[in-house]
This record gives structure tokens, C-alpha cells and sequence, in this order.
């Protein structure tokens, strides 16, 4: 028999309204997890972790359902080969782990600072140094017992971030799936092709639609997505991912959560 939807699987973006605060009460009238999409002040050089945790479980004070973590992303390459800029991503990496750690998220979801280059020894030097910070990383994870997920963006097969997934070697790491940025970014491939390449270690979706031409984060309905092909690949693998609803209008939520809904049910 195909699973079905677990409830606690099913979140939305914490940039769905102007502030988490609103985001959250938006997930308690859903029913849904919220995923923390914007850590507070991330743009401070200073950034100061204890005071950010604060700020965000007083905008989640009395929030009981899901909660997952978008780690800070933007710039953030610890394969650099620049050995300072490496140091700033893998810093951002760490504080991000902290800040999951203090709003008591289950899953933080990290971007591999891939920029799709094609040249080769960019490429080997690029997946050598990722793994080797990850394989350190990775058990503060396992220390603590929180799940790490890679998600892809300019990435334009599944087999890029598989191999770096199978050389981090850990069950705390797991895969995540940007319906949109494969639509996007990697067009010659289908989103049910990386469903099935992913299989049992696809954990974690952020599902969202475009026309592809620029990354929309549209509702279900809006854009050359066909999301019933891609959720019957999710139920053919007989696995119960996360699905973040990954829009940035509490209309085009609303909107999707009722297609999630009917779709997978």
C-alpha cells in the first residue's frame, strides 16, 4: 500500500508573511510546520547567535507543530577556494547549526554554493573540499540528532549532489528536492527523474511552481510543473518526505496546501 501523507510533514515558508510571528500564526490556522527561511540579522558581520535565537522563539512562543531551518545561504561557499571566504561560509554553517539547535528544529537544510561550473578540475576540487568540511560537520549532527539535508540549486543533474551525499557517509545527512530550481535550472531533466535517482534518501521538498524563466515560487497551479506526475513518483518510492511549501503569499499557500492535500490523499 502507498503511503500517505504524514500532517507533521507538511510546512510552509516562514517568508510567507511579513514576519515570522504572522508566519507562524499562519501554520497554526493551516495546521502545518513552518520552516524559518530568514534567520534574524543574518546580514550583521557581528551576528549574534543567542540574541537571534531569542528573537526567533519569541516569534514562535507557544508554536507547537514542526519546525525546520533554512541555513543561511547567500554567498555561502565552504569549498572556496579562497581561504578566507571558506572560513566566513563554513562560520555560517556553524551558527546556523546553533541556531537550529536553539529553536529545536529536527532538520536544517544547507545549499551546496555550487554555481554550476563546467569546468572540470573546478568541479573534482569543488566535491573534494565540500566533503571533506561535511565529514567533520556532520557529527555535531549526529551528536545532537538533527538531520542535515543538501538541497540543490544550480545543480543540473541528481547525481551531483548523490555523490556528494554517499561520500559524506552519514545517517544524519539526508537529500532535499527544489521542484522549482530543477525546473529552472537543470531543464533537461524531469523532477520524477530525481525523485527516483533519490529514492529512500529523498527527505525533505520545497515545492513550488515557474514558468521557467526565473525561480517564481508560484502556487501548484502556476507554472509547467505537473505536480500529480511528481507526487505519484513520491508515493511509487514508498517514502514520506517533508513538503515545505516554499511560496512567499499567504494566497498562493492557501491556494496549494488545498492541492497538496487532495493530490496526496
Amino acid at each position: 500500500m502507498r503511503n500517505r501523507i504524514k500532517k507533521e510533514n507538511i510546512l510552509i515558508s516562514s517568508s510567507a508573511k511579513e514576519t515570522i510571528k504572522e508566519s507562524a500564526k499562519l501554520a497554526e490556522d493551516l495546521g502545518t510546520g513552518i520552516e524559518i527561511s530568514r534567520v534574524p540579522l543574518y546580514k550583521d558581520k557581528n551576528l549574534n547567535v543567542e540574541n537571534t535565537i531569542k528573537i526567533l522563539n519569541k516569534a514562535l512562543e507557544g508554536f507547537q507543530n514542526r519546525i525546520t531551518l533554512h541555513a543561511m545561504f547567500s554567498d555561502v561557499n565552504v569549498a572556496s577556494s579562497d581561504c578566507l571566504l571558506k572560513e566566513i561560509a563554513q562560520k555560517r554553517c556553524f551558527q546556523s547549526l546553533e541556531i537550529g539547535k536553539g529553536i529545536k528544529a529536527d532538520t536544517i537544510l544547507f545549499h551546496t554554493g555550487n554555481k554550476g561550473t563546467k569546468h572540470y578540475g573546478s568541479i573534482d576540487s569543488f566535491k573534494k573540499n565540500f566533503v571533506s568540511f561535511w565529514k567533520e560537520f556532520i557529527k555535531e549532527f549526529e551528536k545532537e540528532g538533527i538531520i542535515a539535508v543538501i538541497e540543490n540549486v544550480f545543480e543540473t543533474s541528481p547525481q551531483y549532489c548523490l555523490d556528494l551525499f554517499e561520500k559524506i557517509n552519514s545517517s544524519n545527512i539526508k537529500l532535499a528536492l527544489d521542484t522549482g530550481h530543477v525546473n529552472l535550472y537543470a531543464q533537461e531533466t524531469k523532477v520524477t527523474e530525481w525523485i527516483k535517482a533519490y529514492g529512500q534518501n529523498l527527505y525533505h521538498l520545497h515545492i513550488h511552481n515557474n514558468f521557467r524563466k526565473n525561480d517564481d515560487h508560484s502556487n501548484l497551479e502556476n507554472g509547467t510543473l505537473n505536480f500529480n506526475e511528481i507526487f505519484n513518483a513520491i508515493k511509487n518510492q514508498n517514502i514520506n518526505p517533508s513538503y515545505v511549501l516554499e511560496m512567499f503569499t499567504e494566497e498562493d499557500i492557501r491556494k496549494s496546501i488545498n492541492i497538496l492535500k487532495t493530490i496526496l490523499n
